[in-house]
């Protein structure tokens, strides 16, 4: 489970919605590109609309499970949507350091 933002100082908090931003944006391209609507990737995937609606707009954060289902479901491997995400370059400018 993903840490509070109260408890998160500003830098993690920017680099959390830098993060979630490029996978939004990731997961968007990959759905458009499997040529999927919000709903026939939640129904492949298990899951509701509205929890694809919320990931797309980098609202919420997945567990890594939810990301297999998607990824399955996109006829991709989860690296794949990790690949797409780290090609925003504010996201890979969050790796540094690491």
């Amino acid at each position: 489970m993903p840490a509070p933002e109260d408890r998160l100082q500003p830098p993690q908090r920017l680099r959390r919605a830098v993060r979630r931003q490029a996978l939004a944006a990731a997961l968007t391209r990959a759905r458009h590109a499997a040529d999927m609507t919000q709903t026939e990737l939640a129904t492949a995937a298990g899951m509701s609309r509205s929890a694809i609606a919320r990931l797309e707009s980098g609202d919420a954060s997945i567990a890594s499970d939810r990301l297999w289902d998607i990824a399955v479901a996109l006829g991709m491997r989860p690296s794949a949507l990790f690949l797409l995400a780290e090609a925003d370059e504010a996201a890979a400018e969050t790796l540094d350091g690491a």
